[in-house]
């Protein structure tokens, strides 16, 4: 999700814990880069899970080919991928998942291209669950 929209804060509560991803209460952001939680959490018997957390998109200190690239990474590396925002889904919220949508092109796009014997190979099989969480929904 965007900058400051509670991602590791969400991420924590999945945890069960008040203090693991950094949060702060001010503007600036506390994740960098994407950050991996340092164990796996087991979910049910034999059934792991590691959390990621991201730096937001649209930060002001980053650029959108830094967004692309982390976000990339994120969805390469995931099951199960958690957008997070703030609010009612309205067009402002929408435009946000422009990058989401861009990528997801992409990957379509270069997995139909094919490979050099002439075949194709659906990437689309390969990437991750997508779950939208609204958060502070009124």
């Amino acid at each position: 999700g965007l900058y400051r929209t509670g991602k590791s804060f969400l991420l924590n509560r999945l945890l069960g814990l008040q203090e693991g991803f950094e949060i702060g209460p001010t503007v600036n952001p506390c994740t960098k880069g994407l950050w991996i939680w340092g164990q796996p959490v087991e979910l049910a018997p034999d059934y792991y899970c590691v959390f990621l957390d991201t730096e937001g998109l649209g930060s002001t200190q980053r650029t959108s080919s830094c967004d692309m690239q982390i976000f990339s990474l994120c969805i390469l590396l995931s099951s199960l991928f958690i957008y997070n925002s703030m609010g009612a889904i309205d067009e402002m919220a929408i435009e946000d998942l422009h990058l989401v949508l861009h990528l997801a092109r992409h990957i379509h796009q270069r997995s139909n291209a094919g490979l050099e014997d002439g075949t194709s190979w659906d990437l689309s099989d390969y990437l991750p669950d997508f779950l939208w969480v609204l958060r502070d929904f009124h």
